[in-house]
């Protein structure tokens, strides 16, 4: 043990332990993959359907539109899942905040697409308003998550959850716009509103960001940071060498021929 604290002295430069962006990689892949069917949805409904204009939920009126709907919503309903676990599995989250509001996001995204709006100019169904009842739902749990995370974390490795928390705020901004939208979607559905349309895709791809911003904080955060790694190394070598202390100093006091011979066993040879 005394070798390898001497070889730690003569290369304090221990190889540092790289943040694996596991979490990032998953969103990327399930943002692209959610964001297909909303491509797709746009480009199938592009001569009904004015993304200026027109909310999201009316790709549902254009054939194979809801069934779009409905896979962008699963698909980010397990991504949603997914960094629940991971949240829970490195230790960041605490509690059962961030489980239960991620878990209602995730049904919310399901049911969004799973009951369609009613077609303009006709009198708010049940199914329209779980429709938007689910929508206006997902954004309002979604902050909850990052701010729940933000208050656990205790020692920050990175700026990233005070950037998760000024996110999370941001995000309840567009939470509030986007429910006066869909509050005047109730009562003014064929207006035309210039909000309609552009504040709920905004919404959709600052949604997206945010569970980036989620992800990287649980990739960031969650692992063991080189500085870390170098202080727990240390700390073990420190306390192997006091203990290896004690037994020399005993061994020193009951038997001065083995104490003398371990002594010039510690010398360097040659």
């Amino acid at each position: 043990m005394t070798v390898v604290a001497a070889d730690l002295g003569r290369h304090p430069d221990l190889p540092a332990t790289s943040v694996d962006p596991r979490s990032t990689r998953t969103v990327g892949w399930f943002g692209a993959t959610a964001l297909l069917p909303m491509v797709a949805a746009h480009v199938v409904g592009a001569s009904v359907v004015d993304p200026v204009l027109d909310p999201i939920s009316w790709y549902a009126f254009v054939p194979g539109g809801g069934e779009l709907i409905l896979a962008g919503g699963v698909i980010l309903a397990v991504l949603g899942l997914i960094l629940t676990v991971r949240m829970y599995r490195t230790g960041l989250a605490v509690g059962a905040v961030p489980a239960f509001a991620m878990i209602v996001f995730a049904i919310a995204m399901v049911l969004v697409g799973a009951f369609p709006t009613d077609p303009p100019g006709t009198p708010a169904s049940l199914s329209a308003v779980i429709h938007r009842v689910s929508a206006a739902t997902a954004f309002c749990v979604l902050p909850l998550v990052g701010l729940s995370l933000e208050r656990s974390i205790q020692r920050p490795r990175s700026s990233l959850p005070r950037g998760l928390r000024s996110a999370a705020r941001a995000l309840g901004i567009v939470v509030v716009a986007f429910l006066v939208v869909h509050l005047s979607l109730v009562f003014f559905a064929d207006s035309g509103i210039l909000a309609f349309g552009l504040i709920e895709r905004i919404g959709f791809v600052v949604m997206i960001a945010y569970l980036f911003l989620l992800a990287a904080t649980i990739d960031r955060e969650g692992s063991m940071a080189p500085d870390e790694a170098v202080t727990g190394v240390w700390h073990e070598v420190t306390e192997a060498r006091a203990t290896g202390s004690a037994g020399h100093d005993a061994v020193s006091a009951g038997e001065p021929a083995l104490a003398l011979s371990g002594s010039r066993s510690a010398d360097p040879v040659g």
